[in-house]
């Protein structure tokens, strides 16, 4: 009631601003009449175009220049509307708003906001030839009748044009059988106008509504179902009444009980909590609960001995949030809030709620310090302005100044108004009208309510965090905006809500362990970087396996699941020069060596240093890998030298490069990817430890037989060399350099002079690997792993001139611990490889050929990590529990079928060389080459 006992009269802070009506003081009572005539712009017929909270007001129109930005922002957003909606076709034919044939109406008006730029170009406003305005008009409502008219009439039983665009244009003065009706149509008008006309259009969409404000914030339906929308938080709404069949969740209504004809509960609990059920707006935390006060009377203002009482009223039944989109006319925070804080009822029943305060529509800039001495208040509230589309402060919304929360007259550290301020879009924003349909408002009070629904999704997802914890999350994820840091007109900056759901540093996040001491509890393992380089190793279930990181909040934690696919990548096929790994792998694969009609990439070329007797010296150099390792020699090639015993056949043989090429002694095999773990069949457990030092002694045991024992190492510290510097620099943070040493003893057999078989014994020790995998932090594999393996091989010669070479391995690995990791390998695992290649020499020429191939690179057949570490176990108090999980091993199994032809041209000067290779099977990476890659290279020499 607005008596003089009734203290000060508050406006909803909406309402407050130039259209707040005329402030009357006396001794003992301030009266706020918020209304007066036909100032205001809430009663009766909402316009959110008058006043200065109007958003047209001057020259200004964001649905004329303004909108391009958000529109802009909202087409990318299609994406995961489609994604939320799945298959819902509103229209029962092919017509689908979101997605399909829209785009192609929005397309071709370019979409609706862009060609109304180029439609109207410097015409201010429907001036020049109105005939051809009017054409241009009616052109676009053909389109949009196209889309929309067969939803409108199967809901209305009216066609488009008689239901729907003969009452807008009505509405706005429009005749296009009457051009001259353009002239009269102002700026203002016309921008209400187009902004009328796709919110009616998109009332037949048959879906949810999405606004400009979503991507604003960086909020979609789909964050807010993965967040879970908000399920069990508890919101309490000081503001109107509203309807209960609005289709929110209303436990409790209490206050004045009359559903008075004004929407402002409506839209504002819209915002934070409306259904996303297929029709009008979308809350930003949909299955909230809520409990609402209405402190309003027919008055449209309140006082603050019925702000109190509501307060106190919502507080009772333990809500998380309260929302308040109301206060007082020329302030952002009024001293009387002290007042209110600091009633000891007050202060005990609100004291781990968390308080958000509309800043208010006056556009002021507050510099009176508030006494804040004995007020507990401070960690749990928030106070909200408003951005315009652009992300400016909106002209209308006040802003926190210099001022300051003092306490016995001393400011201190975190008690300036703008450490509690951040601000959220508040213009034209799309809400319930309180009659079952939508309109458009503007101001602070329904900036609050995103901030709000942001709260309840972030105790959604952390229902333990304490009301000041939720608080810092929301003001430390918050954009920057306007000068650096928190600042006297944006505060912490926009709310940002994909922000708040994520890690706010990743480098504060850490995994907890159990401790060992007497007292228990948990320590902090602080993490560098968190990553899994795959090698070889695949998941059955990436998707369903994670790791739990803990980020610390105040006295407690907020915890996040990480998928182990999103931890791996690829490290084994990069190409450390930087060029392209598909052209790399194509490059590779056509090198012809015309001496011998052999498919080598290595072309090694051989020197006798000395010869005295029946021993030999010779040094050798070959091309090196180009996805090997950096070498920290910088050497581009591979290098060795020999000691022959021409007698005996005995050899021993040193050398720097691909130890893998250097010791197989199948000569079928000689391209780089043969031996490669990642693309190859031919003994890549070796190939593990290819690339550094290498030595081979050859034993002969007979005429057809031999002994051969080797040694190959392996060292690489993640390097690259950057185009741009020149300078070598590390490519994958946070591994340590992976080191391996493999030994071999091979048997080489000629059963006849066609036939050749081989068995060879590898065992590879891995120093910080598993099978060529690494991880950092938690996931580290230091300690590493050993390998056994047995590769069977053998070489044919068959009719037609066809080589046939096959190579076959079995491998078993073991770990007796990773150290201080979160990961070990209980079981060991067994995997395996194969290849098969046969070469035709002569095919078409007396000197081409062709080399066929059947890959399986290796593959874990068995084999599990286990992953011990800790997670949430109550999702409600955040009891820590003992997080054990099974990472199953194996995963698809590769196959590729690859094909080269090559022959020499031009007698000899110059070469072709074709190339082809399929993915026969397995899991396609972006390392390797994908699905099927062919390639040509014609090579002359001068």
């Amino acid at each position: 009631m607005l008596t003089a006992s009734a203290g000060s009269l508050l406006a909803p802070a909406a309402m407050a601003g130039s259209d707040r009506g005329v402030t009357s003081d006396s001794a003992e009572t301030q009266f706020v009449l918020p209304f007066h005539g036909d100032i205001n712009p809430f009663h009766g017929d909402i316009n959110p175009f008058h006043g200065d909270i109007n958003p047209f007001y001057g020259d200004i129109s964001p649905f004329w220049g303004d909108i391009s930005p958000f529109w802009g922002d909202i087409n990318p957003f299609h994406g995961d509307i489609s994604a939320f909606w799945g298959d819902i076709d509103p229209f029962h034919g092919d017509i689908n708003p979101f997605y399909g044939d829209i785009d192609a109406f929005w397309g071709d008006v370019g979409p609706l906001w862009g060609d109304i730029d180029a439609f109207w170009g410097d015409i201010d406003p429907f001036t020049g030839d109105a005939t051809a305005l009017a054409a241009q008009l009616e052109g676009l409502f053909d389109q949009a009748e196209a889309v929309f008219g067969e939803a409108v009439e199967a809901q209305t039983g009216q066609s488009f044009r008689n239901q729907f665009l003969q009452d807008l244009l009505a509405r706005y003065g429009i005749d296009p059988n009457d051009p001259d009706s353009l002239d009269q149509v102002t700026a203002q008008q016309r921008s209400a106008f187009f902004l009328a006309f796709y919110d009616g259009l998109m009332n037949f969409s048959g879906t949810d509504r999405f606004d400009h404000w979503m991507p604003a914030i960086n909020w979609s339906p789909a964050l807010s179902q993965a967040a879970g929308g908000g399920d069990g938080v508890l919101v309490g709404l000081l503001d109107f009444s509203f309807q209960s069949d609005e289709g929110m969740n209303v436990r409790s209504e209490y206050g004045e009980r009359d559903y008075l004809n004004f929407n402002h509960g409506a839209a504002v609990a819209s915002l934070i909590g409306a259904p996303h059920d297929g029709s009008g707006v979308m809350g930003v935390a949909p299955d909230v609960i809520f409990n609402t006060y209405n402190p309003f009377d027919e008055t449209l203002s309140t006082n603050w001995d019925d702000v109190r009482s509501g307060l106190l009223q919502l507080a009772r039944p333990g809500p998380d949030i309260i929302n308040m989109s109301l206060g007082m006319p020329g302030w952002t925070l009024h001293q009387q809030w002290a007042t209110i804080f600091s009633d000891k009822h007050i202060a005990r029943a609100t004291d781990d709620i968390l308080l958000v305060v509309a800043a208010g529509n006056d556009g002021v800039t507050q510099t009176t310090d508030l006494d804040w001495t004995g007020v507990s208040t401070l960690d749990n509230l928030l106070i909200v302005g408003s951005v315009n589309p652009n992300g400016d402060i909106s002209s209308f919304s006040n802003r926190p100044g210099t001022a300051c929360l003092t306490v016995r007259g001393r400011c201190r550290d975190g008690y300036r108004l703008m450490d509690r301020f951040l601000v959220a879009p508040g213009e034209l924003l799309l809400v319930s009208d309180g009659e079952g349909g939508v309109t458009r408002l503007s101001g602070t009070s329904f900036a609050a309510p995103l901030v709000t629904g942001a709260a309840a999704l972030v105790l959604g997802r952390w229902n333990w965090l304490e009301a000041g914890d939720v608080a810092d999350v929301l003001l430390f994820s918050a954009e920057d905006l306007g000068a650096p840091g928190v600042d006297e007109v944006y505060g912490w900056g926009l709310l940002d809500i994909d922000a708040a759901m994520s890690p706010l540093d990743m480098t504060n996040l850490v995994h907890l362990e159990r401790s060992r001491s007497r007292r228990g509890g948990y320590t902090e393992q602080s993490i560098d970087v968190i990553s899994l380089a795959s090698g070889r190793l695949s998941f059955r279930r990436a998707r369903d396996n994670s790791i739990t990181v803990f980020e610390p909040i105040g006295d407690t934690y907020r915890d996040f699941e990480i998928s182990v696919a999103d931890l791996m990548f690829d490290d084994s096929g990069r190409d450390r020069n930087m060029r392209a790994n598909a052209e790399t792998y194509l490059r590779e694969r056509t090198w012809w060596l015309v001496n011998g009609r052999q498919f080598n990439d290595t072309g090694e070329t051989a020197y006798q240093l000395s010869s005295d007797g029946r021993f030999a010296i010779s040094s050798t150099a070959a091309a090196a890998d180009p996805r090997a390792p950096l070498s920290t020699s910088g050497l581009p090639f591979q290098a060795g030298i020999s000691f022959r015993d021409t007698e005996t056949g005995r050899e021993l043989r040193l050398g720097s490069g691909e130890g893998a090429m250097a010791l197989n002694q199948q000569d079928g095999f000689g391209l780089f990817s043969d031996h490669r773990p990642e693309t190859g069949g031919v003994n890549p457990v070796l190939g593990f430890a290819s690339g550094g030092a290498y030595a081979m002694s050859t034993l002969p045991l007979g005429d057809r037989t031999r002994m051969d024992f080797g040694v190959t190492t392996s060292q690489d510290e993640h390097l690259f060399v950057n185009p741009i510097t020149g300078e070598q620099q590390t490519s994958t943070e946070g591994l340590a350099a992976y080191e391996a040493t493999a030994f071999l003893t091979s048997v080489s057999h000629q059963i006849n002079d066609n036939l050749t078989a081989h068995v060879t014994y590898t065992g590879l020790f891995e120093a910080s690997g598993l099978l060529g995998a690494q991880g950092s932090s938690g996931l580290s594999l230091e300690g590493g792993a050993t390998t056994d393996s047995l590769t069977i091989g053998a070489e044919a010669r068959l009719p037609l001139a066809v080589t046939l070479s096959s190579s076959a391995t079995l491998a078993r690995t073991r770990s007796a611990s990773f150290g201080d990791s979160l990961l070990s390998l209980p079981d060991g695992t067994v995997s395996s490889a194969f290849q098969l290649t046969a070469r035709r020499d002569g095919l078409f020429t007396s000197v081409d050929a062709v080399r066929f191939s059947i890959i399986q690179p290796l593959h874990v057949e068995s084999g599990a990590l286990e992953y011990n570490s800790t997670k949430v176990i109550d999702r409600t108090t955040g009891e820590l529990g003992t997080d054990l999980q099974r990472w199953e091993l194996g995963g698809q199994r590769p196959l590729f079928a690859e094909l080269i032809y090559a022959t020499p041209v031009f007698d000899g000067r110059a070469d072709l060389s074709l190339f082809t290779r399929a993915e026969l099977a397995g899991e396609t990476s972006a390392e390797d080459v994908a699905g099927m890659a062919t390639g040509a290279r014609f090579r002359l020499e001068f």
